[in-house]
């Protein structure tokens, strides 16, 4: 009994719910401060962006330390930690560059290539995912309209078009994150209250 609890408790994570609500806090930070210093919108991007990148690829690869099961898991931490670590340092130097579609680029396959990644371990590791899938979902909806609206206005587009596209996908990826956050965290109490209910059942019997 102890063995099988002791196992599931060992499976490795991609994520969890603190995460989430981390990536919340920071796409809200980072919309507040560039409705403060609009003009900087592109710069406070490229550091939010990079910062956080960073931390989250070095806490897939400290989850790659973690005693767990299954190589699917480990394989999926690896990549995730190797993009975002990656795609930190793109985004420094395509900054450089007269140009910004290449760093909004950059940043928009970042999130969908983890959505992508991230939902595969959500498929196949959380019970009553629903709630998780639907709302992480909208974060996605809101990358392929930005993505549209940057493709038909950027021959023309100015930056004041660029940083309002950003803060409106910002916002939404903030509540997407909020809200995947809170689903997880629920499910997690869920599945605990369960787990206690069943124990109690069986030192009564």
């Amino acid at each position: 009994m102890n063995s099988q609890a002791s196992t599931q408790h060992a499976r490795l994570t991609l994520f969890s719910w603190p995460l989430l609500a981390a990536r919340g806090v920071a796409a809200l930070l980072f919309v507040i401060a560039s409705l403060i210093a609009f003009g900087e919108t592109m710069t406070l991007l490229v550091w939010f962006f990079a910062i956080y990148v960073f931390f989250d690829g070095g806490y897939s690869a400290m989850r790659l330390a973690q005693k767990g099961s299954g190589a699917c898991p480990k394989v999926l931490i690896a990549i995730k930690a190797v993009i975002g670590i990656a795609a930190g340092i793109a985004v420094i130097i395509l900054s450089q560059g007269a140009s910004l579609l290449p760093t909004l680029l950059t940043i928009f396959a970042w999130v969908a290539i983890v959505g992508v990644i991230e939902g595969i371990w959500v498929l196949r590791n959380v019970r009553n995912k629903e709630a998780v899938m639907i709302i992480g979902s909208t974060a996605y909806l809101a990358l392929a309209v930005a993505l549209q609206f940057i493709f038909a206005l950027a021959p023309d587009a100015g930056p004041s078009v660029y940083n309002w596209i950003i803060i409106g996908f910002s916002a939404a990826f903030a509540a997407a994150m909020f809200g995947m956050a809170w689903a997880m965290r629920r499910n997690l109490l869920k599945m605990g209250g369960g787990t206690s209910s069943a124990s109690a059942q069986a030192h009564s019997a």
